[in-house]
């Protein structure tokens, strides 16, 4: 079996790391040889490209890594997809590919190419793409607007051409499904999974000495937030998160967890929401430490805005929370994630709105927190990366009828 997976979210990347690297190097073995085409942004990749070589050293894998090109806009991405294609095209007429698994809309403009020589398509769609673009403001204006049009349509046409769809969440499968764009049985779902290689069981010692190394108390309340802010995430909504949690909790911290500082913007409302800065701690985390600091936390914290395109949303930091030990605090009707609380209640609160008083009442809720072996048992229930791997290598064998 010869894939060729195609991302353009780099393999040195979090994400390539935890949701590609982490998958691919448990289903590459003797029968399947797994190619990978990845974009990597120079800053990131001159520093962690050698933790993904040793990832995959002993692994059926290799790795073709391009670069990730932002400026000027538009043109630097029709760059990189020239220079993907051209790629593409050239390894396939050498190894002839089963399958081409593209992560993403612009890897399926690549896809549809090596499909029409002859490669099975998998879209794994990894969300709305167009509309979180659109809806972040990153395409809100009328320069963007042909563009969000253009992959609008292509969009569909990835939906019906392709031999496999991937969705995140059963909401974004019911939806395809209710518009006749492809039949249920084509379309396959896999939430964001974890590893748990990556994210050990709760210490006790892991938890303070993180601690100790922000200047935490040992007996300090800490909200945790994992992720960047802005864009599809509103800056309003973590605002009057915060100052609620400093205000009603004693002795309570906020700490986020982001590879970009937020904005002075960000920095300047602080003072304006009354929330005294020295309870708000900001730092970058590489991502095979950020266990230790979820660990040294007791919420986690998950907030989107409420658009279209939630509904592709499946928030990796819920599994790698519960992992860690730590219950959830956030709001409904993103993806699955009504769903899975309901079926796993003590793992989270979810509530309708963003108010002092609804945040009042999720914290509450955990006045006393949950086990944390109880959380750890529900993510190797739900997000276990084996499912995710179980799951693909179904599908890999489904396509080749194997």
């Amino acid at each position: 079996m010869k894939i060729l997976y195609v991302s353009y979210d780099g393999m040195t990347d979090s994400l390539g790391l935890s949701q590609v690297i982490a998958y691919l190097t448990k289903i590459a073995d003797s029968t399947t040889q797994i190619d990978i085409i990845s974009f990597e942004k120079p800053e990131v990749y001159s520093t962690m490209k050698e933790i993904v070589q040793k990832a995959i050293a002993s692994k059926n894998i290799r790795w073709m890594p391009l670069s990730y090109t932002k400026k000027p806009p538009i043109f630097s991405t029709l760059k990189d997809l020239r220079n993907g294609l051209k790629t593409a095209l050239q390894l396939h007429a050498r190894h002839r590919y089963d399958i081409v698994h593209c992560r993403g809309y612009l890897p399926a403009l690549i896809g549809r190419e090596l499909q029409r020589k002859g490669a099975k398509f998998i879209f794994d769609m990894r969300g709305w793409w167009a509309d979180e673009k659109k809806e972040s403001g990153a395409w809100n204006s009328w320069f963007y607007y042909p563009i969000y049009q253009f992959f609008k349509q292509k969009e569909k046409e990835f939906f019906k051409k392709a031999d496999k769809v991937i969705s995140l969440t059963h909401a974004g499968k019911n939806y395809i499904v209710a518009k006749g764009w492809q039949e249920s049985n084509k379309i396959g779902v896999i939430p964001t999974c974890v590893d748990f290689d990556i994210f050990p069981p709760f210490s006790e010692e892991t938890r303070q000495i993180t601690r100790k190394r922000l200047n935490i108390p040992p007996q300090a309340s800490v909200l945790v937030y994992s992720g960047s802010i802005g864009g599809n995430y509103k800056i309003e909504d973590f605002l009057t998160t915060i100052k609620v949690w400093i205000q009603t909790q004693p002795n309570s911290y906020f700490l986020m967890l982001s590879k970009y500082a937020p904005s002075s913007d960000f920095q300047e409302k602080l003072a304006t929401y009354q929330i005294p800065q020295e309870r708000v701690i900001i730092t970058s985390v590489p991502f095979p430490e950020v266990y230790a600091y979820l660990q040294a936390s007791d919420i986690g914290l998950i907030l989107y805005e409420l658009t279209f395109s939630v509904i592709g949303r499946s928030p990796t930091k819920l599994g790698e929370y519960w992992a860690s030990g730590i219950p959830v605090i956030s709001l409904r009707g993103i993806g699955d994630l009504d769903a899975i609380i309901a079926k796993y209640p003590q793992g989270g609160y979810l509530m309708e709105n963003i108010t002092e008083n609804s945040l009042k009442v999720a914290f509450e809720r955990f006045e006393k927190l949950p086990d944390k072996t109880s959380l750890r048992n529900y993510a190797l229930e739900y997000f276990h990366i084996n499912k995710g791997v179980e799951f693909y290598k179904n599908i890999y064998a489904e396509l080749l009828k194997i």
